[in-house]
């Protein structure tokens, strides 16, 4: 639990991370505040199963300690940064086209420079950390990245090819071209090799890049490197990997080892490398002013503390736009990928959009208007790129807000593996904002009959007798649903208890931090106006720049897929609808399904995809492109074989229905051996239990 105390020495170090990157207190304001608006709904999508009701604000009425969140997972201060970095990235694009003599200085660009390097990389996990710093901010060769990236991750199997490795630095080389554009050049090496085009006076930044660094590294995160070891012979022990539930903090330690200048010094010099300030590789930047112009302002490094009508100012921000989303009555919702429109979603017509989602993408809002016609965001997720390339991290998300709207978000991928889908679906779980919602539905539907069908008293006085019937039917299903709901917290504690117990036996690829399911709401500070982020000649992607409105959060957070059942016939929280599930389907009258693969990444998709052919195959089973059409979720859970052979695998496999019952699983030990074998066992014993299921009946 993290303390109201160190709650506001978050807030400090938070705002003074955006002070040091903007150099600017109003606009780091407004990203502090923007950044902590998200963050309170953060915990849920984190693969952490955690429940809870908040009831106050952060910093709000600090005497009643009972006020404030206590359940704050080890990864929150860690997304904070990463949300700091992402709100900031508007305010830097913006200095940076300012021309004359306001435009930014060297020391500026040197700041945004490792700020994005660090970003880029540390949303993916610590093998791009390693490589980012590696070979893009310092000079080392790729088979010394090699050894450094083995150093920390402590399992050979997990080192890359050097192919793999250029290829992944020409993905991180490009993706800072695309941000920095013509302030920085890519020139070619002796072998003909991809660099950025150098200062010529390296010695100037080291003291700059050493500050940038250690701002960079992850808060609370400690110093693990020993020094006078060979840290691949010898092995760095707190570095190894640990459980699947360890393998995030875990993670996070390597990425401090890399990261943390001291730390990463040691490093290098326990491999006998090059210490890092001698490797030192600056792009030079162009058209920037001098360095020397702004490099001493101690109000980028020492700014003073948020005073108490600042703290007030956040607070107040965040009240009035939890109000207004309690008061909303949302009729169309717009679905923005990293500011641009992806799909909308019409009310009065339907409750959900389904779309394809570009591997670089990172956040996903959901925007609507309130009562007054001002924009407002509803929700917002943060997404993780897979350690498997050219896709993202599966998730289900969601979150229900004041009114009691709830929105889900399901990010999967096709069975193709070229595409990442992402399905939102609106819910209200309010019955009176739902009886208003489907009266709002009902008169769209027949709004193209003839108005003098209305005016028939017979026609009308049905209609509302209908609609009396359904209202009347969902407030009672509210009241059922909230006395069986009424155990829901203790339930899940129980579980979650119940699965941390268990021993890690088989390691799994690591799973850097996920995608955050979050909503913030709007206000105007008073400040400038706010930089707008274009499609100038570097050519951003975002085309639109921080709104003059900072929005905040809903306080429920959403609830990740709890593990699969062990019993046939048991109740998981695992649901095949995106909504609330209809009337469950017996195992004899499935006919079609979707196919989920979870556990070792590589493995899973190889499973799911071979499982999904034999399905086709079979001519008995019809594939589902989501889980709104299907009948049952047929989810396998796929580990390494403890033989340790390659591509051998252990799986545990469950069929589902549209009520998260276990019609279905393994009929004796788990499925093992190759891809292949497994799904041909899969489906063979599947078939066979429908089969046996109809005639049963």
């Amino acid at each position: 639990m993290i303390s109201p105390e160190s709650s506001e020495g978050l807030l400090n170090k938070a705002f003074h991370l955006a002070c040091f990157i903007l150099n600017d207190r109003e606009a780091a304001l407004r990203v502090v505040t923007g950044a902590f608006a998200k963050l309170e709904v953060a915990t849920a999508a984190q693969g952490k199963r955690i429940y809870y009701r908040p009831t106050g604000r952060l910093w709000s009425r600090r005497s009643q300690s009972n006020r404030f969140r206590n359940n704050i997972s080890f990864n929150e201060p860690h997304l904070l940064q990463r949300l700091i970095y992402i709100e900031s990235e508007p305010f830097e694009i913006a200095q940076e086209q300012v021309k004359g003599s306001a435009a930014v200085g060297e020391e500026d660009l040197v700041i945004h420079f490792v700020k994005h390097l660090t970003k880029t990389t540390i949303k993916r996990n610590s093998f791009y950390v390693a490589l980012g710093l590696s070979r893009l901010l310092h000079s080392y060769t790729t088979a010394e990245t090699m050894d450094i990236y083995n150093a920390v991750i402590q399992d050979p199997e997990r080192v890359k090819d050097d192919y793999y490795y250029r290829s992944r630095k020409g993905v991180l080389m490009h993706e800072l071209k695309h941000r920095f554009g013509d302030l920085i050049k890519i020139c070619h090496g002796p072998r003909g090799e991809e660099r950025f085009q150098a200062d010529d006076n390296q010695h100037r930044f080291v003291e700059l890049v050493r500050e940038s660094l250690s701002f960079f590294t992850p808060w609370h995160t400690p110093c693990l490197v020993p020094a006078g070891i060979d840290p691949i012979r010898d092995g760095i022990p707190s570095f190894s990997y640990q459980g699947h539930n360890e393998e995030d903090k875990i993670d996070m330690n390597r990425i401090h080892a890399v990261l943390h200048p001291e730390c990463f010094q040691r490093l290098t010099a326990d491999l006998r490398f090059d210490a890092p300030d001698t490797r030192l590789e600056i792009p030079r930047f162009f058209y920037a002013n001098d360095m020397n112009g702004n490099g001493s302002n101690s109000n980028r490094r020492n700014p003073p503390k948020l005073d108490e009508q600042e703290l007030k100012s956040m607070t107040n921000v965040l009240d009035t736009n939890a109000a207004r989303r309690k008061a909303m009555k949302a009729s169309v919702l717009r679905i923005m990928v990293d500011g641009v429109e992806h799909a909308r979603i019409d009310l009065d017509m339907t409750r959900g959009a389904r779309f394809s989602l570009d591997k670089d993408a990172e956040l996903i809002e959901v925007r609507s208007h309130d009562n007054a016609g001002e924009e407002l965001l509803l929700a917002s997720h943060l997404l993780t790129p897979s350690e498997t390339e050219n896709r993202v991290q599966p998730v289900d998300a969601s979150i229900i807000l004041e009114g009691g709207q709830r929105i889900a978000i399901h990010v999967s991928q096709e069975l193709s593996d070229t595409n990442t889908i992402v399905e939102i679906m609106y819910r209200e779980t309010n019955p009176f904002r739902a009886a208003s919602l489907l009266l709002t539905q009902l008169a769209q539907s027949s709004s193209g009959a003839s108005q003098s069908l209305w005016k028939d008293r017979r026609v009308f006085g049905a209609a509302i007798i209908v609609v009396f019937v359904i209202s009347f039917a969902v407030v009672m299903k509210y009241i059922r649903g909230e006395r069986s709901d009424a155990t829901e917290p203790n339930q899940i504690a129980a579980t979650q208890q119940k699965g941390e117990t268990k021993d890690e036996t088989h390691p799994t690829k690591a799973v850097p931090d996920s995608g955050v399911t979050s909503t913030p709401g709007e206000t105007s500070l008073k400040s400038s106006n706010p930089p707008q982020q274009g499609f100038d000649t570097r050519q951003q992607r975002q085309n639109v720049g921080p709104s003059q409105k900072i929005e905040t959060t809903a306080r429920n957070s959403g609830q990740e897929k709890p593990d699969i059942a062990s019993e046939p016939g048991t109740v998981t929280e695992t649901e095949t609808r995106s909504i609330t599930a209809v009337g469950a389907t017996p195992l004899s009258a499935v006919k079609k399904v979707y196919v989920e693969a979870v556990g070792d990444e590589t493995l899973s998709q190889n499973v799911r995809q071979t499982l999904a052919e034999r399905l086709r195959a079979s001519n008995q089973i019809i594939l589902a492109h989501n889980r709104d059409e299907a009948d049952a979720l047929l989810k396998v859970t796929v580990v390494k074989s403890p033989s340790g052979e390659p591509a051998q695998t252990k799986s545990l496999v469950e069929l589902i229905n549209a009520r998260g019952n276990v019609i279905w699983s393994n009929p004796s030990d788990n499925y093992r051996g190759s891809p292949a074998d497994v799904s041909a066992n899969i489906v063979r014993d599947l078939l066979a239990a429908i089969k046996n299921s109809k005639q049963r009946k």
